[in-house]
């Protein structure tokens, strides 16, 4: 199929988009451009997108999509969610986004993945943000091309979760993030003494807030 067919043919499910800055993990503070994709395979009980939870059909022509893109000025792309990677189109805008020079960061809960992402996959930034409600699944793929590992530290959280033999590579280089549920003070405290425990133990990891919240972004 010629490529300006699939544009127009290829649909994806899209609940808004808007620019801001990352507020979450290793490049909170850059400017971006968030995709919002709608659907999501878990239901986490503290979810702050109940909005893009539920799979509803596809709505957006995928030439559509980039044009909106290309109308901002950010270089930066968030795909996120909902759970991008539950798109089975995600791979065709991936690769318009590439090759026009874009900087793609897929926000995912880890427990997909899209094959036809692996002739992009020295190009894009995958954050992995494991869930519990998953029994901390994350697809081998998703571990082999992660650049780093952010936890939501709620109630349950503890750091026997970091040890786990899949995340205790990304624990040993320093890839992982502890982001306190909901900004809330407990759960902040919390996550400054796992990474004071865990520093003792050798080991350095970031805490870092969702810092679009504490400055009033969306």
């Amino acid at each position: 199929m010629l490529r300006d067919k699939v544009r127009t043919t290829t649909t994806l499910s899209i609940n808004e988009i808007y620019p801001t800055i990352q507020g979450e993990g290793f490049l909170a503070g850059s400017p971006c451009l968030m995709v919002r994709f709608q659907g999501c395979n878990l239901r986490c009980p503290w979810c702050d997108q109940p909005t893009a939870l539920v799979f509803k059909n596809p709505n957006t022509e995928l030439s559509t999509l980039l044009e909106e893109i290309r109308s901002y000025p950010h270089k930066h792309i968030v795909l996120t969610g909902g759970e991008p990677l539950a798109q089975p189109n995600l791979h065709l805008l991936v690769y318009e986004l590439v090759q026009e020079d874009y900087f793609v960061q897929i926000e995912t809960n880890g427990t997909l993945w899209n094959e036809n992402l692996k002739a992009v996959e020295d190009h894009i930034h995958i954050t992995c943000s494991p869930k519990e409600v998953a029994n901390w699944y994350v697809h081998p793929s998703v571990l082999r091309n992660a650049k780093e590992l952010k936890f939501v530290v709620d109630e349950s959280f503890s750091s026997h979760v970091l040890k786990r033999s899949e995340f205790l590579p990304f624990l040993e280089k320093g890839l992982v993030v502890l982001q306190p549920e909901g900004n809330k003070e407990k759960f902040l405290q919390k996550a400054l003494k796992i990474q004071t425990d865990l520093l003792k133990e050798g080991y350095t990891l970031r805490v870092i807030p969702q810092l679009h919240k504490l400055i009033g972004l969306k």
